[in-house]
């Protein structure tokens, strides 16, 4: 799922559940529930297999496409709603929706990094056989962002 999807829902952990420690650790397994659900975005870097450099630099696009949206939602949430204020909860949320794909990226550019970790994060992305079209995963991602955010107190 793009980063705005598990950052959104860290920050709803984060915002309901005020110690930073658990927000972090359920916001961690958030990422991984989120990623059992098929959400369209499985082959948007398959093509670049053999070119490294050219996958890195489609996945740096992406990644800084979906941060602009992401800090777009989320200063937009700040600013226009007086219940939602910043805190190191929503923080701690925010980080460890985001960490799995973080230690996936750093395995993508050092094979030798976070072997394990990364195996088991495609495990979960594969459970579900499904496979939507990018527009489909596009859609659903933001129909998903969408209810988290509605769902902010």
């Amino acid at each position: 799922m793009l980063l705005t999807v598990h950052a959104t829902a860290g920050a709803l952990i984060g915002q309901q559940i005020n110690n930073p420690v658990l927000a972090f650790a359920l916001a961690f397994v958030s990422h991984f529930i989120l990623d059992m659900i098929p959400h369209g975005d499985q082959d948007w870097i398959d093509d670049y297999k053999g070119d490294q450099k050219a996958k890195v630099k489609k996945i740096i696009s992406i990644v800084a496409i979906d941060v602009v949206i992401l800090l777009a939602l989320l200063v937009s949430r700040f600013y226009y709603t007086d219940s939602f204020a910043p805190s190191l909860s929503i923080a701690s949320g925010i980080l460890g929706g985001l960490l799995p794909d973080f230690l996936v990226g750093c395995h993508e550019l050092s094979d030798r990094l976070f072997k394990n970790f990364y195996r088991f994060h495609f495990i979960v992305h594969d459970l579900i056989k499904v496979k939507p079209s990018a527009v489909q995963g596009i859609v659903f991602q933001a129909i998903v962002t969408g209810i988290l955010l509605l769902s902010f107190r």
